[in-house]
């Protein structure tokens, strides 16, 4: 798929998550990919304000620097870090079906 589609259907799936009581899996249907997948292009976009790219670049900026700033830490430690990071930048983990 060419990077221009690619980044349509990013926003696309971002937007009928934000904007619809449409569930990761209903999503996931639609698009042909799986819920855990819906879940990471939301969480990206979201980072970058509507952009998946933007969003993974933050992403991995926030990696890299935690696993800098505590290399002594294992993977478990540094993912709690990171959802803590994604907890102060607003970013929800998953949306329930009911609210």
């Amino acid at each position: 798929m060419r990077k221009s589609k690619l980044r349509k259907m990013y926003f696309d799936i971002y937007m009928r998550y934000t904007n619809n009581d449409n569930t990761l899996e209903d999503i996931g249907l639609r698009y042909k990919i799986t819920k855990q997948r819906v879940w990471q292009i939301v969480r990206f976009c979201k980072l970058g304000n509507g952009n998946y790219h933007e969003g993974l670049r933050r992403y991995n900026g926030a990696y890299n620097k935690i696993k800098h700033a505590r290399p002594e830490s294992d993977s478990k430690e540094i993912n709690g870090l990171l959802r803590e990071w994604l907890r102060i930048n607003d970013v929800r983990l998953i949306k329930s079906k009911y609210g």
